[in-house]
């Protein structure tokens, strides 16, 4: 026996020795006989004999040798012998682990030195020799000795000296309990790993990912070289990912593989699993379609990726790194592609939920910016009166942003009110699902009565519960303001027809009975009886001409000449006009005009009439009031619109709001017969419009009336200084 150099004993391969022949029939070893029977037990199948490697463990040269030489030659094991324990020990420790491991050791018991009893506590206390299997041989045959053998974790027990036939027959059921036993840890490994993956596959929802934890699952429970998913595009296969067992490598190496060609073709279009251990022999397989560019396939294992009874692609696998694929390597290889198909149905279905939640977030985001652009208040609320959403405008106009209203109850973030609004018809649209339409009208902070139209609309749900309304306010003070001066244009054009038609008809006559009353009264004595009439003719006289008067300035074309100046000096000189008639009526005055107010461009005298119409109408509506009497005229800047403001305030009886949409129209008043001819506020109305303001009345009975107007601080038209203006 070859020595190493640390003075052991070298562990040999036998290679193969000549027959063991007898002249008697039959050869004898270590007092044992070898029976020519023995040849005939069952075999093992080839594979297993020949990767199979069995360590013979005896001090008795002879007897291990020939030992090795009869199972080498009859069953084709690979034999290896050790002279003594530490010899066997050595040479375990030096292949565990790798592709020459021990699985069979026949050990002799009596040993010097390391017993076979200490060899085996050896083996069963090392962690990764728990599947190499022990069979004690020993010259004793006490029962203590075969139960203290079998008690220290021996296999079989066999007494010399035995018989070959008795001895193979107990190897090759030793061997094929181990051959099971390995097999079912391998596939309890390969369950293991399969649900693993399995659930791997299933957790995630990105197709990509799902290709590669598929690709990377196939090499881990059938242990491939290379892998691969490919999924139809375009009428063909094209791989989406691959793997070699040493790393990824690019996609591109597949071919494209069409429908009912090669093997990849056929696990696609028969939708049913392909297994070649041999392709080279295989008419199935073309390798120009099959095969990676640049790469040997011995063997491959092809199954249909199915989606709702259609195949979408080919899970493949090629060349198992130990041995050939089996029928449990196809099962396991189906399932994983079973759970590869629902992650893929999976993933798809997320794409598409994924791009239909962008799509429908774009096109809410869209929309939003369309609603944020439109300048009139709109808002979403529920059955419960919570604000589902908000435009930009409805928020700016409360100063706060639209995702703080979202979930805040309406009418108290709008009105601060803890109930909900009387004859709210917002309530209808939401219970009886019908669209809603009412006008509302309020002072705004600049004293500028606003009008509004609000429209309410049904956004009914699925459940009761769940009814939404969508409100929109449009602003329609404009659009009431053109209107009215629409028609106040076409009064005032019927009334310079009129006027000009009174002119040449009244006027003569009326001032021919006038000049002929008071020549009456001049020549009749006061105590006459026909006094009093003809006072009674002069006095209507007078006021029709007047009145006759009043239309022919109101009608006729008047000379505006527009020069920078100040407004409050205007208002203080038509005060000086008025004074003492509103004194006489106990009027109290308070003037609140703001100071250096920037110069406006004007026609003064024009603007100097304004101010005293609206003075004495309130001077009318005050005496009224038989308590404090107070007028209040303010002035202020708004320096955002480029206008000033004259507002005109007093406490009397107030009007209704059915006078104040007539106020403006000429004949027009609310004084008593005889007190007014109904044309000083419809003068005032026109001479604001040739300054290009805007005069607006507010007014509550009981209350007061409160006249505003707005004039631009610069004309355009500035520059000129005197022009004609209708």
């Amino acid at each position: 026996m070859d020595r190493l150099a640390d003075g052991t004993a070298e562990v040999r391969q036998t290679t193969g020795r000549a027959p063991l022949d007898g002249t008697s029939g039959d050869a004898r070893l270590a007092g044992g006989g070898i029976s020519r029977a023995a040849l005939n037990a069952p075999a093992l199948g080839e594979a297993l004999r020949s990767s199979t490697r069995i360590l013979v463990v005896d001090d008795e040269i002879e007897i291990a040798e020939s030992l090795a030489d009869f199972l080498l030659r009859k069953e084709g094991f690979q034999v290896h012998i050790a002279h003594d324990g530490q010899q066997a020990i050595a040479y375990l420790e030096n292949t565990v682990g790798g592709s020459n491991e021990v699985d069979l050791v026949l050990l002799d018991m009596r040993m010097p030195g390391l017993s076979g009893l200490d060899v085996l506590d050896w083996i069963r206390k090392h962690p990764d020799l728990r599947y190499t299997r022990v069979v004690l041989l020993t010259a004793a045959a006490s029962s203590d000795e075969k139960v203290q053998a079998l008690s220290a974790g021996a296999d079989d027990y066999i007494t010399k000296p035995y018989y070959m036939q008795e001895l193979l027959a107990r190897v090759k059921t030793i061997l094929r309990t181990q051959q099971l036993e390995k097999q079912l840890h391998r596939q309890s490994q390969q369950l293991a790993a399969l649900n693993r993956i399995s659930q791997a596959v299933a957790a995630t929802l990105e197709t990509s990912q799902v290709y590669a934890t598929a690709v990377r699952g196939v090499d881990a429970i059938l242990e491939v070289e290379l892998a691969a998913v490919l999924i139809v595009e375009g009428g063909k296969l094209h791989c989406q990912y691959v793997r070699h067992y040493k790393g990824a490598i690019p996609a591109h190496i597949f071919p494209s593989a069409e429908k009912g060609q090669g093997v990849l073709g056929l696990a696609w279009s028969e939708q049913q699993t392909y297994c070649l251990n041999q392709v080279q022999t295989d008419p199935r397989y073309d390798a120009t379609r099959d095969s990676p560019i640049g790469y040997n396939v011995r063997a491959m294992l092809a199954t249909p990726l199915m989606v709702r009874g259609r195949p979408v692609g080919v899970l493949v696998a090629y060349n198992k790194r130990d041995g050939q694929f089996s029928e449990v390597d196809v099962d396991l290889f189906s399932s994983l592609a079973s759970s590869v198909s629902e992650a893929i149905e999976n993933a798809w279905l997320f794409q598409r939920v994924r791009l239909r939640h962008q799509e429908l977030l774009e096109g809410r985001n869209t929309l939003q910016a369309l609603i944020d652009g439109i300048p009139d208040p709109i808002y979403t609320i529920s059955d419960d009166w919570k604000l589902v959403a908000v435009n930009k405008s409805k928020a700016d106009e409360l100063g706060v942003t639209s995702e703080a209203l979202s979930g805040q109850v309406c009418f108290r973030v709008f009105y601060d009110r803890q109930q909900p609004c009387e004859h709210c018809s917002v309530a209808l649209t939401l219970t009886d699902k019908t669209e809603q339409h009412w006008p509302v009208r309020w002072l705004a902070d600049d004293h500028l009565p606003r009008e509004w139209e609000v429209s309410a609309y049904p956004i009914p749900g699925k459940q009761v519960s769940s009814a939404r309304a969508v409100l929109v306010w449009q602003d329609k003070t404009e659009e009431r303001r053109l209107e009215s001066s629409l028609m106040q244009a076409g009064k005032l054009a019927a009334i310079g027809q009129l006027a000009a038609g009174v002119a040449h008809e009244i006027n003569n006559p009326l001032t021919a009975i006038n000049a002929n009353a008071q020549m009456l009264k001049m020549v009749m004595p006061v105590e006459d009886e026909n006094y009093e009439s003809v006072d009674l003719i002069a006095r209507a006289g007078e006021r029709a001409a007047k009145v006759v008067r009043g239309l022919l300035d109101f009608a006729r074309q008047e000379q505006y000449s527009f020069t920078p100046g100040d407004l409050n000096e205007s208002i203080h000189e038509a005060f000086d006009l008025v004074n003492y008639q509103l004194h006489s009526a106990k009027v109290t005055i308070q003037r609140d005009l703001e100071p250096n107010l920037p110069l406006v461009v004007a026609s003064w005298e024009h603007l100097k009439s304004v101010w005293l119409n609206l003075l004495l109408n309130a001077r009318d509506a005050l005496l009224h009031n038989n308590g404090a009497r107070a007028l209040e005229v303010t002035t202020r800047v708004n320096r955002e619109a480029q206008t000033v403001q004259v507002l005109v305030h007093d406490n009397g009886k107030g009007m209704t709001s059915a006078e104040t949409a007539h106020i403006f129209e000429p004949f027009y008043t609310t004084k008593g017969p005889g007190q007014g001819t109904g044309l000083g506020l419809a003068t005032c109305h026109r001479i604001v419009e040739q300054h290009s303001g805007e005069i607006t009345v507010a007014s509550k009975v009981g209350e007061g009336t409160t006249f505003l107007v707005t004039l631009p601080i610069q004309r355009p038209d500035s520059s000129s200084s005197g022009f004609y203006l209708k």
